[in-house]
């Protein structure tokens, strides 16, 4: 029994080591100095469908200030607008000096999809075209500092975190964990036959 045992946690231990390069986590930290009245931003690429990211501010000098997320079109639609209220994935508002808090959330479906063209000439009045979709999975999103409502230079940093929920995680886990169980029964079964 400890011997089926030890091989289905080996077993289990093997797997995931292996799966632990399919989470793909990234970090991004940022140091802002913002100054009064004006907004800062840095853009970060995430590379899976439906991350889930997590934000940590910690405001040393200023504020308040409000942080948001935008993806390319929102934020140009945002800055061309001088700055005007639009639809974020995630953020937080009057965040003030001497604050440290951590903001959670869903980025969306990475959605951009490429199409590329090759054309083939059959003979001189006749060419065929064919063409292939790519869907990247790669966006493009982009962290704003906003201080106009402050009443001071601000210091900010910030830490972005983008990885799978934790549902996701634990789901992974149980499935691991039974096809471990499964795989150690299964040996088991085949040394003892009924």
């Amino acid at each position: 029994m400890k011997k089926n045992l030890s091989i289905g946690l080996s077993f289990l231990a093997l797997v995931l080591f292996m799966s632990a390069s399919l989470v793909n986590a990234e970090k991004f930290d940022w140091y802002f100095d913002v100054p009064v009245g004006d907004t800062n931003h840095r853009s970060f690429t995430v590379s899976k469908d439906n991350l889930f990211l997590q934000i940590t501010i910690e405001v040393y000098v200023g504020g308040p200030i409000n942080i948001f997320v935008l993806d390319n079109n929102t934020f140009t639609a945002w800055d061309f607008g001088n700055g005007e209220v639009v639809s974020a994935y995630l953020g937080g508002t009057n965040i003030s000096e001497g604050s440290k808090i951590t903001i959670e959330g869903y980025l969306g479906t990475a959605d951009i999809i490429r199409t590329d063209y090759t054309t083939i000439e059959i003979d001189v009045n006749n060419t065929v075209t064919n063409s292939s979709v790519t869907n990247l999975g790669i966006r493009t999103y982009i962290l704003v500092v906003d201080n106009r409502d402050g009443n001071a230079n601000t210091l900010v940093d910030v830490s972005i975190l983008t990885t799978v929920d934790t549902i996701t995680v634990l789901t992974t886990l149980s499935v691991l964990v039974f096809i471990a169980f499964i795989a150690a029964r299964r040996r088991k079964w085949k040394k003892a036959p009924f």
